[in-house]
């Protein structure tokens, strides 16, 4: 299976029937629970169909000391369990406030699964950003990526501006790979991997104004 597919049903194929999950129940639409390690960045969140484009059922994305944990809400703390073991047994430990659980079953649910490390339960979160995507209950929040990129490009474009990159400094040619090489990249991160309709698309072939 390519990449792009693979990244996309982790990533986007989600669901808002996550409440409906019995957490003693087989696979399907679930929670996902993002651990960090003391030292690391904060981890992201989201919640995963049982409609994923992979053969193979993906339950964690682990990039670093980044790791997300996706499934129903048993199968997620099952794995928090094993988690939690293997932290004591090499002796590391996790960081439950720098946790957080995406499209849990509240409190009040009768489906509702503690979720906690060491006897500290995880915050609970509509929104999240992981490895610098921002997700919520529906999946990749597009409107919430696109306003981020925007952002990015508009700083790193502004910095790049001060040094020379406009129409009394460099050179057309150096210009545009510079642009190619630090602007491009900031606006085009995580886009592949989202859905965009028509509205996005324009809303990011807007000339940007400094």
């Amino acid at each position: 299976m390519s990449l792009i597919p693979l990244l996309r049903s982790a990533a986007s194929a989600t669901t808002t029937s996550v409440l409906s999950v019995s957490p003693s129940g087989p696979p399907g639409p679930g929670a996902l629970v993002a651990d960090g390690l003391p030292f690391g960045p904060l981890v992201g969140t989201a919640a995963l169909s049982s409609s994923s484009l992979s053969p193979t059922p993906i339950n964690s994305l682990l990039y670093a000391d980044d790791v997300a944990l996706v499934g129903s809400a048993s199968e997620v703390r099952h794995m928090l369990d094993l988690a939690q073991i293997h932290s004591l047994t090499l002796g590391y430990k996790w960081s439950p406030p720098k946790c957080a659980v995406l499209n849990a079953p509240t409190a009040t649910s009768s489906r509702f699964v503690s979720m906690s490390l060491y006897g500290q339960d995880l915050p609970a979160t509509e929104k999240f950003t992981y490895l610098g995507v921002p997700f919520d209950g529906k999946g990749i929040s597009v409107s919430a990526l696109i306003k981020h990129r925007a952002s990015g490009t508009l700083a790193a474009m502004a910095q790049l501006h001060s040094m020379g990159l406009n129409r009394q400094g460099f050179s057309l040619l150096l210009s545009s790979r510079l642009f190619a090489a630090f602007i491009r990249p900031k606006l085009e991160y995580g886009l592949a991997i989202a859905q965009l309709s028509r509205k996005d698309y324009d809303e990011l072939n807007r000339p940007p104004q400094l």
